[in-house]
């Protein structure tokens, strides 16, 4: 596995077109069809209501929502967010324009420090592998922190390695990685200080050049950090106090990495599954990349294979001892898994292994296929079914007629295609149903149109809900709920902020006019028998929702 870096910095110079080709491509691509993918709960919602309450509230310090303070990320993923919505409006397709964003100028960065550390035919390759992988795909149009985080994440310790491969210009580079981390840290918090910090300070260990950590302490580095992120930290204590630091430090960042909040996900070989699934259709080639990549370390000049390990390790390792494990947190491991990938490909492709190719990479890309289909069969009905398998049909009939007497570039480029086809697919399609089945927009037209006020969702919330309507809902809870709920200093019953109310004490208010109360399926009969001593009327019932008026409370 060949990672030399060049003396000749010429040579890796690529022309601003090519970057700027690269960027355009991907941009317009993740934002294909967004319009049409609905906001979801429980997570995208947070974070587009609260960009929505920043916009409206015109308050741009302090994060808020259900117009209470929220604490639970920093503020830059909400001011962009923000901003886009000032510009475009409150829609889908604004709430998903930074993430898009965001993946454009990530495979930017790619290209131009695998251009930079190893030769263009990786790059492109690394491009590829890392922008069409699934959980790239997916992330690049979800409103969630992720996908900025990654960036500023990875441009940190990007900008680390070429200080420290190009002494003469580290102070720059060095400079480039503060402000890397600064961002990160405005992102989602002092994660993203500790784990490049973790990364470095493994990769100088196994270095052995200690001198380093000196160059990188560097005072106007330090300066440079502190005026990015202690204006916003500080704005905040000084205006919330020990809540502040009791929350978002305490429940947010204490409390995640030592009580789980999904108990059932805290098992030691978590980040394996997601590992396969993050990076399908390549994730059988990149387990051989890897593996070939790790022979090959010692027989290395460059220091790269070394530090893309260790960068890989430290967030697996990190991650897996945490006991609140998130689909997304090793996501910044996507970035060396690609050029470890990128690498062992183009050996592959120089070698003309088209069989190699299709074993590795083809059965998982018509793996893939299948498990599209099944998704429209789970999520998709009449013409829209109809036409989205036939659709897949005939690209995995294409794929598996047109793989036959391919050389190795041949069968790579068909892959290439066939992922393309099958993401058009995806988003024309079966990501708008998905999203609509986890997403409370037509819940919200509901609420609109029947006119109340004064809104009540029983033992559930949809923050879309309140984010498509305008109208901030309250959450009800059985009596018996209320009354035996004990406060604790440190829970993650804190991480929640919508207003809650005890069904009797909701209904139990002078009310001027008829409270609407919002009731899946599910829970119809416990909601049925709490409102047995007051005057209701069924309004109307769809999608397993049943919206119930509530006018006064029965004379006994």
């Amino acid at each position: 596995m060949e990672m030399k870096l060049s003396g000749d910095a010429n040579m890796f110079v690529a022309p601003r077109k090519l970057y700027l080709t690269i960027f355009l491509i991907s941009f317009l691509g993740y934002m294909f069809f967004n319009q049409a993918i609905p906001i979801t709960d429980p997570v995208e919602s947070n974070y587009a209501l609260t960009a929505k309450e920043m916009v409206l509230s015109a308050d741009w310090v302090s994060p808020r929502i259900y117009g209470n303070v929220w604490f639970d990320k920093p503020v830059f993923f909400y001011w962009l967010t923000a901003m886009a919505f000032q510009l475009f409006g409150f829609s889908e397709w604004a709430a998903r324009l930074v993430p898009a964003f965001f993946a454009a100028v990530g495979l930017v960065m790619l290209y131009w420090f695998t251009m930079k550390t190893t030769k263009p035919t990786v790059a492109l390759l690394a491009v590829v592998i890392m922008g069409t992988s699934f959980e790239y795909i997916i992330l690049a149009k979800l409103v969630i922190t992720d996908m900025v985080f990654f960036v500023f994440n990875c441009a940190a310790l990007v900008f680390f390695y070429l200080g420290y491969v190009n002494r003469a210009q580290a102070g720059c580079w060095y400079l480039a990685m503060y402000a890397g981390v600064a961002l990160a840290v405005l992102t989602k918090g002092p994660v993203g200080a500790l784990l490049p910090g973790l990364v470095v300070l493994l990769f100088i260990g196994v270095q052995r050049d200690w001198a380093q950590l000196k160059a990188l302490f560097t005072p106007a580095g330090i300066f440079l950090f502190a005026a990015l992120t202690l204006p916003w930290y500080g704005a905040m204590y000084a205006l919330h106090g020990t809540e502040f630091i009791d929350t978002f430090f305490g429940v947010h960042n204490y409390l995640r990495a030592t009580v789980s909040e999904h108990p059932k996900d805290n098992v030691s070989y978590y980040y394996l599954g997601v590992f396969v699934l993050s990076m399908l259709p390549w994730s059988a080639l990149t387990i051989k990349a890897v593996l070939q990549g790790w022979q090959d370390r010692r027989s290395q000049a460059s220091p790269l294979p070394v530090f893309l390990f260790l960068w890989i390790a430290a967030y697996f390792g990190f991650y897996s001892l945490m006991a609140t494990k998130y689909l997304t947190y090793t996501f910044p491991i996507l970035f060396p898994l690609a050029m470890l990938t990128a690498v062992q490909l183009e050996r592959m492709l120089a070698q003309n292994e088209a069989a190699a190719i299709l074993r590795w990479a083809g059965i998982p890309v018509v793996l893939l296929l299948f498990v599209y289909m099944l998704a429209a069969y789970r999520y998709l009905a009449g013409w829209e079914f109809g036409l989205t398998a036939v659709c897949l049909s005939l690209l995995l009939l294409f794929s598996v007629w047109t793989a036959k007497n391919k050389g190795a570039a041949g069968v790579f480029k068909l892959l290439c295609l066939c992922q393309l086809g099958s993401y058009i697919i995806l988003s024309l399609f079966i990501f708008p149903a998905i999203a609509a089945t986890r997403s409370g927009k037509d819940m919200a037209d509901s609420m609109s149109a029947l006119g109340e006020k004064k809104i009540g969702m029983y033992q559930f919330y949809s923050t879309s809900a309140v984010f498509y309507s305008g109208h901030t809902a309250v959450k009800l809870t059985p009596a018996a709920a209320v009354s035996s709920r004990q406060p604790e200093a440190l829970d993650w019953s804190s991480k929640y902020t919508m207003p809650s109310q005890g069904l009797p004490e909701f209904l139990g208010q002078p009310q001027p006019a008829a409270s609407l109360i919002i009731v899946q399926d599910k829970q119809k009969d416990p909601f049925l028998l709490e409102a047995a001593n007051f005057d209701y009327q069924l309004l109307t019932s769809s999608g397993g929702v049943s919206y119930y008026s509530i006018i006064k409370q029965q004379c006994r």
